[in-house]
Formats: structure tokens, C-alpha cells, sequence
């Protein structure tokens, strides 16, 4: 068996599990021979809990498990869920700019354009009479900040696609990302495989029992473009049972099911994939 497993993908932080005490996830991702958790943002203030764990109490060796990103995600937890606004913007990127030496990448960016989210968006937000073009098109320009500013940092993207697959990839492409991770790809395989011909990374998550289409994309996907994510709390094994970095070896699990190989060759394949876009 390999050493350990990254995950690159998991939002890590007490916000996102107020009922268990972030020491006891991490030492059961120890245990379970997780080596590195790439904790992402979905708002400025998880951010900076990120980056509170990392340089907090915690012991040292389970600070050092955190891999701390820094991103707006494209829908946002105020009142009713709203989408991402130019202003917020703002402050990620100062945050990101100043803070862009801790960092191991930016994320959780990109694109939502699930049709209940725009309608709830447009609902919400009816002074402002957007149309769902005009609201899909601040998500487009927030996403071409970020990557900019990865560009300049020389930081990995770590991109949210929800019913947008092959619109965050066109935006990546447009705007020249380099070092990107799809997280949990829900697109069509046509869409994967334009983002493999632009040397993009593809997250598989432990959801992957359970959904035929993540199977369907792990078999795919290269091995030489497949990541391990866990996307915790979310995206485990069963549905509506909060995930944790402990069960990223049932997405290495399926995946050397699917393609046939030693698990070994995934754990050890998951440690190049990640070392060639770490900054």
C-alpha cells in the first residue's frame, strides 16, 4: 500500500463542521494516511478561518496537513443564496494578494449556473433587474480576476463547475489559466476532454459510488490527469452524511477498479499530479 493520499479539494474548517472539532477530522485523516489536505474558501471569512488553523494551536503535525487555498465561490451564503457580487471580489483578491505567500492555490472559483440558483438570484434581487445572462456574466468576469491573479501569483486554480462545464472551461481558456483542478466535473465527456487537451486536472470524489456519471468520467480521464478530492462535508459516500478527508480512499479505491490497476498506481500517480501544479 502507498504511503499516503492528498486530497485536494475538502473545505476543512469549523463553519463547515460546527459539530465536530477539526483536530478530531484530521487526526482521523492521519490515520487513514492522508498526508495533505488542499482546504479550500468559499468566502473571505472561511479564508481567514483557513488560515487561522494553519497558523493556530493545532499540533504540528496536523497543521501541516492543511494546504490552505483562498477563493470566492460563484454563490454565496447571504440571506437566501445569492450569487457572487463585484464587490466581494475585491476583497478576496486583496486578501489573496497579501496573503499570497501562505497560500498553496486559489479556490473554490468559478462558475454555478444551476437554474434554481439563477432563478433564486433573480427573485432576491429584483431592484437590480438582472437578467440570468447578466448575472452568468459577473460570474464569468469574477472567475477572469481570479484568473488573472493566478497568473500573476503563479498559483493553481481550484474551479467550481456546476451545471457550467463547458463555460468555465471556455473561461479558462480564454483567459490563459495554466495550473487548474476541476473539482467534481459534472460536465459531458466531450467537455473533459477539452480541458485534458489543455492539460487540465479532473478531482474524483468519494461520491463516485454513486454516481455513474463520475465513473464514466474517472474511466475517461487519464491517470496522468486524475486528483483525489473529498469535497468535505459534502460528496460521500451516502448521500447527506457529512464526508471527511478520511474517506478520500474510496475515490483511489474506484478509480483502480475502473481503470483496472493497482491502487498503489493511483496513490502514487495523485503525489505527481499534485506535485507538478503546487507552487
Amino acid at each position: 500500500m502507498f504511503q499516503y493520499l492528498i486530497d485536494v479539494h475538502a473545505h476543512v474548517y469549523p463553519s463547515s463542521f460546527p459539530n465536530t472539532p477539526i483536530e478530531e477530522i484530521l487526526s482521523r485523516a492521519k490515520t487513514a494516511n492522508v498526508q495533505s489536505i488542499v482546504t479550500v474558501s468559499e468566502t473571505l471569512e472561511d479564508a481567514k478561518s483557513i488560515l487561522g488553523l494553519k497558523n493556530g494551536t493545532l499540533s504540528d503535525s496536523l497543521r501541516e496537513m492543511i494546504e490552505p487555498c483562498a477563493g470566492l465561490h460563484p454563490v454565496q451564503p447571504v440571506g437566501a443564496m445569492s450569487l457572487v457580487s463585484t464587490e466581494q471580489a475585491n476583497s478576496i483578491l486583496e486578501f489573496i494578494q497579501e496573503k499570497s505567500t501562505e497560500l498553496v492555490g486559489i479556490g473554490e472559483v468559478g462558475l454555478d449556473f444551476t437554474p434554481h440558483i439563477l432563478k433564486n438570484a433573480i427573485d432576491s434581487n429584483t431592484n437590480l433587474n438582472l437578467s440570468t445572462e447578466e448575472l452568468k456574466n459577473i460570474q464569468r468576469q469574477v472567475l477572469a480576476r481570479h484568473i488573472a491573479l493566478s497568473l500573476q501569483l503563479d498559483l493553481p486554480l481550484n474551479v467550481h463547475s456546476r451545471s457550467a462545464g463547458h463555460h468555465a472551461l471556455d473561461c479558462l481558456r480564454d483567459y490563459g489559466a495554466r495550473k487548474v483542478v476541476m473539482h467534481a466535473f459534472d460536465g459531458q465527456l466531450k467537455y473533459a476532454r477539452k480541458g485534458i487537451e489543455m492539460g487540465f486536472f479532473f478531482s474524483i470524489p468519494p461520491s463516485i459510488i454513486r454516481s455513474p456519471q463520475k465513473q464514466k468520467l474517472a474511466a475517461e480521464i487519464p491517470l496522468t490527469n486524475l486528483l483525489l478530492e473529498t469535497d468535505s462535508p459534502a460528496l460521500g459516500p451516502t448521500k447527506g452524511v457529512d464526508n471527511e478527508p478520511n474517506s478520500i480512499i474510496i475515490s483511489a479505491t474506484e478509480i483502480s477498479r475502473i481503470k483496472q490497476i493497482p491502487i498503489e498506481e493511483v496513490g502514487s500517480n495523485v503525489l505527481l499530479c499534485f506535485n507538478s501544479i503546487k507552487k
